[in-house]
C-alpha cells in the first residue's frame, strides 16, 4: 500500500467508527470527534489481513468488555463489512 492509500484508509476507518459504529453515542458531539481515535491503528492492521472473524472479535471485544455495553453482533458485523468495502474500493482505485 502507497502512502495515500494508507492515509485514505486511515481516514476512512476513523470516519465509519465515529458516524456509523459509535456504540456509546457520541457522534452529535463535534467534541468528542477522537473518541474512538485510539482503534484506528488496530483496525487498519486487521484490514490490511483482512480478516473478517479477527475484525468483528475487535469491535465486539472494545463494545462489550471494554465499554461494558450489551454485545450487538449484527451491528458489529454490519460495520465491518462497511470497513472491508472502504478498503476493497480503495485497493480497486475507487477512492
Amino acid at each position: 500500500m502507497d502512502r495515500f492509500t494508507i492515509d485514505e484508509l486511515e481516514r476512512r476507518v476513523d470516519e465509519v467508527l465515529f458516524y456509523r459504529w459509535d456504540p456509546i453515542g457520541i457522534n452529535d458531539s463535534p467534541s468528542a470527534r477522537a473518541e474512538y481515535r485510539s482503534y484506528v491503528a488496530p483496525i487498519l492492521e486487521k484490514l490490511k489481513e483482512e480478516d473478517k472473524e479477527s475484525l468483528i472479535s475487535m469491535l465486539s471485544y472494545i463494545q462489550v468488555d471494554a465499554m461494558g455495553l450489551e454485545p450487538d453482533l449484527g451491528s458489529v458485523k454490519s460495520i465491518v463489512q462497511l470497513l472491508l468495502d472502504h478498503k476493497d474500493a480503495i485497493d480497486n482505485g475507487y477512492a
